[in-house]
């Protein structure tokens, strides 16, 4: 046997050893609650109490490992043919139990005492809460390091990065009166927009705009006189899934009398935009604030192909 036979072999025998190391080691992460999460090997059984956290797993190519799922979880559409275990906030227990999870995902819409049972129960709960970019993808590394797809993991997150500073390399140099104001609305009666310490608000600020309500914190009501008061340039809002042939919400801000004087009514300027793209916690975060950069400047990001 040549020497470059016996290299070869030697390479060989040193990854297959180090995977069996890596495998072997337990897989540990801490949650949004704090709570420690050891496991023993990748697991094999996966459920997810949240839309965002399938979107993550299926996203980390986990999918033979995904047993259970809410009946809110739609994207993609491979995960409606998943097991059911209730809703985001009533799950079946039982239902939990006979589906035998090595790891259950949970969430910030997963009632607190839902959760202190799952731990009674001793099973693996995890729970994800993330309110910006930078937390989403710290939970898809804890989630790649529980389930041992650290390396598709890294390639995600990278890519999620990438994307994001592409964008704000771009939107950093725009000067302040540049920055048009945008009012997003997630239902009008009363009108309910986004303030600071959310993900729209982030979306905003990253793409280069000024969020109206950034002085609200939250998610809260709004006043027509302020909306008049401070005069948003562009208005986003959320798209109605029921797939009405019009959306009401739209036709609301397009034809109410009160808005006409605004700005973004009277220069065509409301948009629609899916409202689970941009409210739920997973990969699709850099899409979302992708879509605001082409509503808020089209000059620099292209036009937005969901205009009404």
């Amino acid at each position: 046997m040549n020497k470059l036979r016996i290299f070869a072999l030697l390479t060989i025998l040193i990854f297959v050893f180090s995977s069996m190391i890596s495998y072997s080691q337990p897989r540990i992460a801490t949650d949004a609650t704090g709570f420690t999460l050891s496991l023993s090997q990748p697991p094999s059984r996966i459920i997810s109490l949240a839309p965002g956290n399938t979107e993550i797993l299926f996203a980390l190519g986990l999918n033979d490992k995904i047993v259970g799922v809410t009946t809110y979880c739609d994207e993609p559409l491979e995960a409606l043919e998943k097991e059911k275990i209730g809703n985001v906030t009533e799950i079946d227990l039982e239902k939990i139990l006979s589906l035998q999870p090595e790891l259950i995902l949970a969430s910030s819409l997963t009632p607190d005492e839902t959760i202190l049972r799952l731990h009674e129960l001793k099973l693996p709960v995890f729970t994800l809460k993330s309110e910006t970019i930078e937390q989403v993808i710290e939970d898809i590394t804890k989630v790649a390091v529980l389930t041992g797809v650290e390396t598709t993991g890294l390639r995600l997150t990278e890519a999620m990065k990438e994307q994001v500073k592409k964008i704000s390399d771009l939107t950093q140099s725009i000067p302040d009166h540049q920055k048009p104001v945008v009012l997003h609305i997630i239902w009008h009666d009363p009108i309910w927009t986004a303030g600071n310490n959310t993900f729209i608000n982030e979306f905003i600020t990253l793409a280069g705009g000024k969020n109206l309500a950034e002085d609200i914190q939250g998610y809260s009501t709004i006043d027509f006189e302020e909306i008049l008061r401070r005069n948003p340039s562009i208005i986003t809002v959320i798209e109605n899934h029921g797939k009405n042939e019009e959306n009401q919400l739209y036709q609301f801000v397009t034809t109410d009398n009160r808005l006409k004087t605004v700005d973004a009514v009277k220069n065509n300027r409301v948009y629609l935009i899916d409202s689970n793209l941009v409210s739920r916690p997973g990969p699709r975060v850099v899409t979302a604030l992708q879509s605001f950069a082409q509503i808020i400047h089209p000059e620099i990001f292209g036009e937005y192909n969901i205009q009404k």
